[in-house]
């Protein structure tokens, strides 16, 4: 699944942006979370798993994809993590990378120098709230 994952990525963030991208996955991770178990599996493991797929794609996986490959499967299973993109201006430069907790995923040398550019929240939990239903239109012939 990881290849198919980053390939997903790679593809609609080059097609439809980084917004539109994010959403997708956010409405895709809620539709499709795991159930939370008491012994869920450590986030260095959940991280490890989604860049699996790297090394047998024929495409360059850039670190955005592989950042939003990553914060999509942390958050889904449970674990709260935090995409953030970020920038350096010398050299001029930009990286993307995700923070779960304490822990930095998708690093580079000399993130310090990154300035946070765009953040995007773990995933929230779909609250619906009830509709009151519409009263009925009255009838024509009751209205005079």
């Amino acid at each position: 699944m990881s290849a198919a994952l980053l390939s997903l990525s790679h593809l609609s963030t080059k097609l439809f942006g980084i917004d539109r991208t994010v959403r997708m996955f956010q409405w895709l991770g809620e539709r499709t979370r795991v159930k939370p178990r008491p012994d869920r599996a450590p986030t260095q493991d959940i991280a490890t798993r989604a860049l699996h797929g790297l090394n047998g794609l024929p495409m360059r996986i850039e670190c955005l994809d592989q950042a939003i490959a990553v914060w999509f499967s942390l958050n889904r299973h449970g674990h709260p993590a935090f995409l953030k993109i970020g920038m350096r201006l010398s050299p001029l430069s930009g990286h993307a990378w995700v923070t779960c907790g304490d822990e930095v995923f998708i690093k580079t040398p000399g993130m310090e120098d990154f300035s946070v550019v765009a953040a995007y929240d773990p995933f929230t939990t779909l609250v619906t709230t009830p509709v009151e239903p519409a009263s009925p239109a009255p009838d024509r012939a009751q209205v005079r």
